[in-house]
């Protein structure tokens, strides 16, 4: 039964699994080289690459973070802006109401992959090589020990920074495909909305019909015919003008 509960909060609000680890305080094991010096250069160069490859991640990862932010920001406001529209002088029936929940629930999908791009994009601190570990004594297999060292203790100590990238997006890509899966579902309820539910006309709708009639009032319309009768006086008897509430001696004036 927990596991059960686990995966709908899962599939409803993922998180990650324990604490992101950006600690990068600890220094990497020396390690022994036992390469021989004929392949010292090969070794090099392959470490060289991992140290290349491990850049591209970052850089990877923040081309993809802004990417979702673009998207789903122009998504949430074509929706929000289709909903606003849908919702205007319409009875609150059910695909309203059902538009109205998803676009909420769109909304906070769409904050949280915001959310997680920013974190994704964060600046953070990054070792790389300088001038110190260049700059050093001894043949060509000592200096080329002394870079591949130089190379690997300084790309264990970006994995930190880069596995929390990799983490909070990871995230931002969850909540991204949940505010998707949502966008359709909205759409297709958009399409049974105009497909099966008419429009009420302004005259047959109750409101309208009950607004209309409330706002009518009775001694306003006496004084309209009492001015309307005035506009005739030609059919005015002043004998009978007491009939209407109407003083003789000013009419005769």
């Amino acid at each position: 039964m927990k596991k059960l509960l686990i995966n709908i909060r899962e599939f409803l609000w993922p998180i990650l699994e324990g604490p992101i680890d950006t600690d990068r305080d600890s220094e990497p094991k020396d390690i022994d080289l036992v390469i021989s010096d004929e392949n010292l250069e090969e070794a090099f160069k392959q470490q060289l690459r991992i140290y290349d490859s491990e850049e591209e991640r970052r850089k990877g990862i923040e081309t993809k973070a802004s990417l979702f932010i673009s998207t789903i920001s122009v998504a949430t406001s074509i929706v929000v802006a289709a909903n606003a529209l849908v919702t205007g002088n319409q009875v609150l029936n059910l695909p309203i109401k059902a538009s109205v929940i998803i676009t909420f629930i769109l909304s906070l999908y769409a904050v949280r992959t915001v959310w997680f791009s920013i974190k994704a994009l964060e600046r953070g601190s990054y070792y790389v090589l300088g001038i110190d570990d260049i700059n050093v004594r001894g043949v060509k297999p000592q200096f080329y020990k002394h870079l591949i060292r130089s190379l690997q203790t300084k790309t264990l100590k970006n994995q930190p920074q880069i596995n929390s990238k990799v983490d909070y997006f990871t995230l931002a890509q969850e909540y991204y495909k949940r505010a998707i899966i949502l966008i359709c579902v909205y759409s297709f309820l958009i399409l049974v909305f105009c497909l099966f539910f008419k429009r009420p006309s302004k005259w047959q709708s109750p409101a309208v019909i009950n607004k209309t009639t409330i706002g009518i009032n009775l001694p306003t319309v006496r004084k309209f015919e009492v001015s309307k009768f005035l506009m005739k006086p030609s059919k005015i008897d002043i004998n009978n003008t007491k009939s209407v509430g109407l003083d003789p001696e000013v009419l005769s004036k």
